[in-house]
């Protein structure tokens, strides 16, 4: 792209494009991708990157899959949409719905389509308030969320992601989403806390605290993807599910990250033998090819629900519900996904990455090396010996997000937590030369320390 095409395309992104999570100063220079193939992106600068986040998390299949392109076309020119309203439905959407309960857990039974994650998110939530309400018991309406979860920026969603940095002129919160008890992390330079842990014994006492006849539900990701990365203890959620169960409080999975293959499972909390009441998709879904997102409801949750009198309608929908292209698309890319073996490539490929970054840990300011399947996440420490991170003002985790840019990686940092998630095609040569750019670039930003 020549420089006046790029300084004419600036100028209107700033005139006319609001972007997410950022300011206007964040957009000055920015990197525009022109297109993208396999793991990598193609900027305007004639660069290849690799995209080392999957972009957000969600580009699976990696880009430029013709199959899904041709699965849109051909579901557009035969139906592009159809309200899922009363009485209304569509093939894609209706084998969609029976292929997630397939893949899902044992006592999954039926879902509820959506366009996003934090969509997927607050349908869950109302559903488990109108699953109480079905019970008889429609005092149960809160949700205990905790402590660096990412849910979301819609107005629950925000309130039940743990991360304060979110809040800021959107105040109040909505007051029935609870985030559980005292657990904050730690100002910068003071001990980090590992979130992804968030002490059972924390959120039993936060329902004790708000009062069981009044919480729905506690909302969790199994492995915290926008909080750092943070796998939990690998008897974590056997406990949450037996706090959920002693306290009769349903469990919802958030796997909008960590479903469809992230963490070398279909699920991630097949790691850990535990199922869920409700969970929440989105993102590999479709590869982001599509946008499309869903709440999968229990057996039990279903039931309920459905068994209620006529004349009680589950008064809850979306426009694009059960869109019929985003169907087409993402059944697609299931089968690419299940054809290409992606879920063991994860599995195999994310042992790679992780005893890669392992290795790093030879590096005195490198510490906290974590990971799941293909997500991992490490730390840079200005106090090894302590587990201190360093102090904001460092801006360790930028420099080496930017040392790595300039190597040809792109990825993602949370305070002075790098982390890693690339598509789950990747080969190990590919993932050989991830580790490459990022050993470079921890070599850089902390040479001269």
């Amino acid at each position: 792209m020549d420089d006046a095409r790029y300084r004419e395309l600036v100028r209107k992104d700033l005139a006319h494009w609001v972007h997410p999570l950022s300011h206007p100063s964040d957009h000055q220079e920015p990197l525009l991708y022109e297109r993208g193939e396999g793991i990598y992106l193609y900027g305007h600068d004639g660069q290849r990157y690799i995209d080392g986040l999957s972009s957000l998390w969600n580009v699976a299949v990696g880009h430029g899959r013709r199959e899904l392109a041709e699965a849109a076309a051909r579901q557009m020119e035969r139906l592009a949409f159809n309200s899922s309203y009363v009485g209304s439905s569509n093939e894609p959407a209706i084998e969609l719905a029976a292929k997630l309960v397939e893949l899902a857990y044992d006592n999954m039974q039926a879902v509820f389509f959506g366009t996003s994650g934090a969509d997927s998110n607050e349908t869950s939530f109302k559903t488990a308030r109108f699953y109480w309400a079905m019970k008889g018991r429609p005092g149960k309406v809160k949700v205990i969320s905790r402590v660096e979860g990412y849910h979301g920026t819609t107005l629950a969603c925000m309130s039940a992601t743990g991360m304060s940095m979110y809040y800021p002129n959107f105040e109040p919160r909505v007051h029935e989403i609870v985030p559980a008890a005292s657990v904050e992390p730690m100002p910068s330079g003071g001990a980090r806390i590992d979130p992804g842990n968030n002490n059972v014994d924390n959120i039993a006492e936060t329902i004790e605290r708000e009062g069981p006849e009044t919480v729905a539900a506690v909302i969790a990701e199994p492995v915290q993807g926008g909080g750092g990365v943070h796998p939990p203890p690998p008897d974590y959620f056997r406990q949450l599910r037996e706090v959920c169960d002693r306290y009769e409080v349903l469990l919802i999975a958030d796997e909008v990250i960590t479903g469809f293959g992230r963490t070398g499972r279909w699920f991630a909390l097949e790691h850990f033998g535990v199922l869920p009441d409700l969970m929440s998709v989105s993102k590999a879904i479709t590869s982001a090819y599509m946008p499309l997102g869903a709440s999968v409801w229990s057996r039990e949750v279903f039931e309920t629900i459905t068994g209620a009198d006529p004349s009680v309608k589950f008064m809850h929908g979306y426009t694009n519900s059960g869109h019929a292209v985003a169907a087409a698309v993402a059944l697609r890319n299931l089968a690419i996904i299940e054809e290409e073996g992606l879920v063991e490539n994860a599995a195999a490929r994310g042992e790679q990455l992780l005893n890669g970054l392992m290795l790093l840990g030879e590096n005195r300011y490198v510490g906290n090396v974590r990971g799941l399947g293909f997500m991992c996440g490490l730390d840079l420490l200005q106090d090894p010996e302590n587990d201190v991170p360093f102090d904001e003002e460092m801006r360790m985790g930028v420099r080496l997000r930017n040392a790595c840019q300039r190597r040809g990686l792109i990825t993602r940092i949370r305070g002075d937590s790098f982390v890693l998630a690339p598509p789950l095609v990747a080969t190990a040569e590919e993932v050989d030369a991830i580790l490459t750019i990022v050993e470079e670039g921890v070599k850089e930003v902390t040479g001269n320390l």
